[in-house]
């Protein structure tokens, strides 16, 4: 993998930073505004989604999979069996052809990719912003323009993927005596590299391509150039046939595998083998729609594996606390930088005293966690109280406590003697 750096360093006066602090203080107002709109959002997301899947668990109903019953048409089933197919999915592009659930194809492509990383660096009573910008050579999903890049010497030039992504579903799949949809399909997990047969071989069309480790690298082709049409006599056809012979020469001294240069191709197969799942979803017929709850929403678990419907809905419990907490953290972590946002005027005011400076950034950095573990607590507790009254006015206390630090003086004052 080759890989090149170079820095770039910009000194911002006094009055560009605090013309940025400034526009921070906007930056700042909408960031608080947006974590403060998530917290309320995720709060009652969270307890609708409780109480949604608690209806659900106790409307279940659990079903053979070998018979369709017309007794449970319309309501909320719980089904678990082989998924299973007898199509044959084919990629002839690669000479692949196999039963299966799915067969899915992913595409990448080895190009130069720019980093960049900002830092500020303080020396004395200035500071700095210093960039550091990395090149290296990687395998991206898409090709990446390199005519932004900072500095030249690390171009792309334009491709056009000859293969792109795809994924390709079996059109008939069955659950027993039930057929699922495509929704279902998709929803099917346990994907597995494709294991290619001993006396596999690739197209002819993909010269120069290569099998290895169950990956197939395939070599960027080199168009016949102005040059080399010059060289030729002016003759494209001989030109084209010299660059196709160029092409052979190099392909066959470079392992792309091992060597490769920017434009070849990597191509990995997935695919996803008939297994057992489980679904709780409503039954219609001789399939299976998501089923309506009472608060409009509907519920459609579907899992790989054989599980029953009281670990498929308790598993559902548990994504979302864990969603939950993921969203509160996210709110938190916004709220804070809203608020350091906001105070940043304060740091850059006295940004021109070292020891100042951090004794004052320090204590924003404070003022704003405080700010924004009460805001973030506050937020939440006003959610609970449209939804759960009790929790949530114990939360609104805790909030208005946390709030209540950041203006306390600390230290006694001692009385008058």
């Amino acid at each position: 993998m080759a890989v090149t750096e170079t820095r770039e360093i910009h000194t911002p006066n006094w009055l560009e930073r605090m013309g940025s602090s400034f526009k921070g203080i906007l930056t700042g107002l909408a960031l608080v505004a947006a974590s403060a709109l998530l917290l309320f959002w995720n709060e009652g997301r969270a307890v609708k989604t409780a109480r949604r899947l608690s209806e659900g668990a106790g409307a279940v109903v659990s079903v053979p999979s070998d018979k369709v019953d017309s007794a449970n048409e319309g309501k909320l089933v719980h089904v678990s069996g082989r998924a299973e197919t007898k199509d044959v999915l084919a990629d002839p592009q690669f000479g692949i052809s196999v039963t299966a659930l799915k067969l899915k194809r992913e595409v990448e492509i080895y190009q130069w990719v720019e980093h960049a990383e900002t830092r500020q660096v303080k020396k004395g009573d200035k500071t700095y912003e210093e960039t550091t910008y990395t090149y290296k050579q990687e395998w991206c999903s898409r090709p990446v323009d390199s005519s932004g890049f900072k500095e030249a010497g690390h171009g792309n030039p334009p491709t056009v993927m000859p293969f792109a992504d795809q994924e390709l579903l079996a059109p008939n799949v069955t659950l027993g005596a039930f057929k699922l949809s495509e929704a279902n399909v998709k929803r099917i997990g346990g994907s597995k590299a494709y294991v290619y047969p001993q006396d596999f071989k690739l197209p002819e069309a993909l010269k120069g391509a290569k099998l290895v480790n169950g990956v197939i690298y395939v070599p960027t082709l080199k168009a016949a150039t102005a040059p080399a049409t010059a060289s030729s006599g002016g003759s494209p056809l001989l030109a084209a046939a010299q660059a196709a012979a160029s092409n052979a020469v190099e392909t066959a001294v470079r392992d792309v595998s091992v060597s490769p240069a920017v434009g070849d191709l990597r191509v990995t197969v997935r695919v996803t083998e008939p297994h057992d799942i489980s679904l709780c979803q409503k039954q219609v017929g001789d399939t299976f729609v998501p089923w309506p709850a009472s608060d409009g929403k509907t519920i459609a678990l579907q899992q790989d594996g054989l599980a029953d419907a009281a670990a498929m809905f308790a598993d559902a419990q548990t994504a979302n606390t864990r969603l939950t907490w993921i969203l509160r953290l996210v709110g938190f972590v916004l709220m804070f930088a809203g608020f350091k946002g906001i105070f940043g005027p304060i740091s850059t005011l006295v940004d021109v005293i070292p020891i100042l400076s951090q004794i004052v950034s320090a204590g924003v950095g404070l003022v704003a966690f405080l700010l924004a573990l009460g805001g973030s607590l506050l937020t939440a507790g006003l959610a609970w109280i449209v939804y759960r009254p009790a929790l949530g006015i114990a939360l609104v206390a805790l909030a208005v406590g946390c709030v209540v630090l950041v203006f306390l003086k600390k230290g006694k004052v001692e009385p008058a003697k």
